[in-house]
């Protein structure tokens, strides 16, 4: 098993993978709804495929390369069918005994732990897109909470 570290640097989150190349994730709003990861083979851009922020795809202008979904997942490489399950506090993909589990840390800008086991094709890329999926999710709900405390302030007027 190998221990990637996702950090926040300089407005991104960088992906730490001790010896090789660093990898990155940008977002282009404050709402997370889009963003855009650099590796050494490109560009991508990462955004959700629904409302509720359950799915997403990296994609340029080829193609999707990475598609997260707990219906249909789809990741670079040979393999079989490829199992999505995000969580509340992380997320796991799974392709023919082979594992990815993302860990997201309890505060908001913290470290992100990345638990790699078995051979992945572009880790860093699928690494980083699924902490994009986690991390646009934990944005929703958040935005979600702060619409309802606002509006339960307003009593009636009067």
């Amino acid at each position: 098993m190998t221990a990637l570290t996702v950090r926040k640097q300089n407005g991104a989150f960088v992906l730490d993978s001790g010896a090789g190349p660093r990898a990155s994730l940008r977002t282009t709003g404050w709402t997370w709804r889009c963003g855009e990861i650099r590796t050494d083979a490109g560009l991508w851009t990462v955004a959700p495929t629904d409302r509720r922020r359950i799915g997403v795809t990296a994609q340029t202008e080829h193609g999707v390369a990475v598609r997260l979904d707990p219906r249909r997942s789809h990741v670079p490489g040979p393999g079989g069918v490829t199992r999505w399950a995000p969580g509340r506090g992380g997320g796991e993909l799974v392709r023919d005994g082979n594992r990815l589990a993302v860990l997201l840390s309890r505060r908001a800008g913290g470290p992100i732990r990345v638990d790699v086991t078995g051979e992945w094709a572009d880790v860093e890329l699928v690494a980083l897109t699924a902490c994009f999926a986690l991390m646009s999710r934990r944005r929703r709900r958040t935005m979600i909470m702060m619409m309802a405390i606002s509006s339960a302030g307003r009593g009636p007027i009067g």
